[in-house]
């Protein structure tokens, strides 16, 4: 609940007034850093590297599960698919956007947790997306940019940072 100050209060300068400011000014200060934060990662190359990757992953992933569509259940089809992506992902990501310094499979086992909550995540959206939308394309892509923040922030933030031992 946000606290005005009182009205026979008209001062700007008067307590009540300031704690009305602060209020605005705490919400605002962390917004603040959101921006700085997401500007700073337009600045880094290694999200442009990481993009890069995605988009090679993404062609894989989509041009899998096309296939497999025909083939099998949609759902089996999907996270096949994303299965693939995310190795490419993973390996390409290892070796040349973070320089990974850990551990082979201290990596990989980050890794793994990471992205079985990322399939089952996006399998769930995907077959959400799907009955609500009642379009498979569209449904896929949803599915994607949900499995895409977790997969960058989890890769960023967790799996490759290079811990020093």
């Amino acid at each position: 609940m946000i606290r005005r100050p009182p009205r026979s209060t008209l001062s700007s300068s008067s307590a009540a007034s300031d704690v009305y400011k602060r209020q605005f000014i705490i919400p605002f200060k962390s917004m603040l850093k959101i921006i700085k934060y997401f500007l700073m990662l337009s600045k880094d190359p290694k999200t442009y590297k990481w993009a890069s990757i995605g988009l090679l992953a993404l062609v894989c992933d989509l041009t899998l599960y096309k296939y497999l569509l025909a083939k099998i259940d949609m759902d089996a089809a999907k996270a096949a698919s994303t299965f693939l992506g995310v190795n490419i992902s993973f390996h390409f990501n290892r070796l040349w956007t973070f320089k990974s310094i850990g551990r082979y499979f201290d990596d990989l086992k980050r890794y793994l947790a990471l992205y079985i909550i990322a399939i089952l995540v996006n399998v769930v959206v995907n077959n959400f997306a799907f009955k609500i939308f009642q379009d498979i394309d569209l449904a896929y892509f949803i599915a994607l940019c949900v499995s895409v923040i977790i997969g960058y922030f989890g890769q960023r933030i967790w799996v490759f940072k290079n811990r020093l031992k």
